[in-house]
């Protein structure tokens, strides 16, 4: 019973403090960018240069989707398939700058992390081969 009372307790005040309490602030894409890059710099043993490469990227790209999809929310769209062509196309963009950044094995480690499926990743891998390939000739 008196444990039963304690809980009940702090349940209240708990949900009080949940529900009474503001939303913090939205994090900005250069706070996303930053905290991105220092848990690649760790995952991938990424050095400096490449961190700052990394940390620029993320936030020009995340800004741009942030950008494009506030454009599509006040332009009324609602077609949740809209938003993820949008990400997919930046995500895109994302990864096609880290593997110029990143040495081989840290980007394929890097579509590990992300969760990229084996056969997807050695097809990903080829694409941005022959795009390497065909921009610099």
């Amino acid at each position: 019973m008196k444990q039963k009372g304690i809980l009940t307790i702090l349940a209240v005040i708990i949900s009080g403090y949940v529900f009474g309490q503001e939303q913090p602030p939205q994090k900005t894409p250069v706070e996303i960018a930053a905290e991105q890059a220092n848990r690649l710099q760790r995952d991938l043993d990424l050095d400096y240069y490449q961190v700052f490469k990394i940390d620029s990227t993320l936030q020009t790209d995340l800004a741009g989707v942030m950008a494009e999809f506030e454009k599509m929310k006040k332009g009324g769209l609602q077609n949740p398939e809209s938003y993820r062509e949008v990400q997919k196309r930046w995500q895109d963009k994302t990864e096609e700058s880290f593997y110029k950044i990143m040495t081989p094995e840290q980007f394929e480690r890097y579509l590990k992390i992300i969760g990229t499926p084996k056969k997807e990743r050695k097809k990903k891998l080829e694409q941005l081969e022959k795009k390497k390939e065909s921009t610099s000739k």
